[in-house]
């Protein structure tokens, strides 16, 4: 199992909302506490109408503009929030977050982004890996949309005669805990396009090693948000367009008929959408690639939903980002807008959940061989998720 990468500032107790609906159905509060976003977020703005002066009703329709990818207005809503109530924690963690999002964007420093670039993959199973150059020197870096950026080895690291510090402490699978380093790479070239000054994450030991390819680090959702970013599982390969083509693209899609859902972004990289296993209902799942040969991780409430039965005879172990992890397998059918995969393989762990960190439920996520068969197009502008099968 892969890391599910660092719990940024965003991620903070929900507060209670429940008297900020005035009207039937269910409070803004506790539509976002079930992850049904596309709800939440009318229910804040209907509640900002009614009383523009409510921080609390500001403070959440900050977070869901967050989501939404909205940073400026993300930012002037929640200082709207603090203007009424000075130290609100949801406004002063959105503020931070969106903050820190608009800086990302910034730091890297990218040269020949003007057209599309095709990076193929030196493998596709059981994870995409694509060949870059770090510092000069060749390195094999593997696609995880859990990850929060670039991260690299910390042998490569040290090659490279790297600064690295550290930086907290990470959340990993299984809910696991583990510290987090980090370094600045001054060059760093991925087919064409050539970047300086990129923020990475340091990975501890000597990486992973997939079958006859070493790992020596991660691309993750850091990195594809400079861009209009395909994971084409079917001509195995990475594309990066410019993100101004999004509109181009969108329009495209809608016309092929192309499976088009919304995406959330929460704190620095974390992407979730709505979907559903076997017949019960829509749940918020997290899109995340980087599961080895799975498809699906699953929380028991949602297994249960759908009619899992969890065979503990069946326990094993996995490795995540701090440590091994008692994982038990199972299948399941997934639908994701209008894609559906039958039997998909997946993991649950028994012993604890990543997704406690977040103020909302997560069922788990849709991961590798969920999209094998597809290509998959993370576009940040609309916050779309678009799959096209091969």
């Amino acid at each position: 199992m892969r890391k599910l990468g660092k719990m940024a500032a965003v991620l903070v107790p929900l507060m209670a909302a429940s008297a900020l609906w005035a009207q039937g159905g269910p409070a803004p509060g506790d539509l976002f506490a079930q992850g049904r976003f596309a709800e939440a977020a009318p229910a804040y703005e209907a509640a900002v109408a009614r009383s523009p002066a409510d921080a609390a009703a500001l403070a959440g329709l900050a977070r869901m503009r967050l989501f939404e990818g909205r940073e400026a207005d993300a930012i002037e809503l929640a200082r709207k929030a603090l203007a009424v109530s000075p130290g609100d924690p949801v406004a002063t963690s959105v503020v931070a977050t969106a903050q820190a999002r608009q800086a990302a964007l910034r730091a890297y420093e990218i040269k020949g982004a003007d057209a599309p670039v095709t990076i193929p993959f030196l493998i596709t199973d059981p994870l995409p890996v694509v060949q870059v150059v770090v510092g000069g020197k060749p390195a094999n870096l593997l696609l995880d949309t859990g990850g929060p950026g670039i991260s690299i080895k910390q042998s490569l690291a040290e090659g490279l005669g790297l600064s690295v510090a550290n930086a907290g402490e990470g959340v990993f699978a299984g809910g696991l805990r583990a510290p987090v380093r980090r370094t600045t790479v001054p060059e760093l070239e991925v087919g064409p396009l050539r970047m300086s000054n990129v923020p990475a994450g340091v990975m501890p030991g000597e990486g992973l090693r997939l079958p006859g390819v070493q790992i020596d680090g991660v691309i993750g959702t850091g990195f594809l948000m400079h861009f209009l970013s395909t994971i084409d599982y079917c001509r195995g390969a990475l594309v990066l367009a410019p993100r101004a083509s999004s509109a181009a693209f969108e329009a495209r899609a809608k016309a092929s008929g192309a499976n088009v859902v919304p995406m959330w972004l929460a704190g620095d990289h974390f992407l979730f959408a709505r979907a559903r296993l076997n017949r019960a209902p829509e749940m918020l799942f997290s899109v995340d690639t980087g599961l080895a040969g799975g498809g699906l991780t699953a929380i028991k409430e949602a297994l249960d939903a759908a009619g899992v039965t969890i065979d503990e005879s069946k326990a094993g172990t996995g490795m995540g980002g701090g440590g091994a992890v008692r994982v038990i397998p199972f299948a399941a059918d997934a639908t994701l807008g209008t894609l559906t995969r039958t039997g998909v393989r997946g993991i649950y762990s028994p012993d604890d959940s990543p997704y406690g960190i977040f103020p909302f439920k997560v069922a788990g996520a849709v991961s590798h061989a969920f999209f094998r068969q597809s290509r998959v197009t993370f576009d940040f502008d609309a916050m779309k998720l678009i799959t096209e099968s091969c």
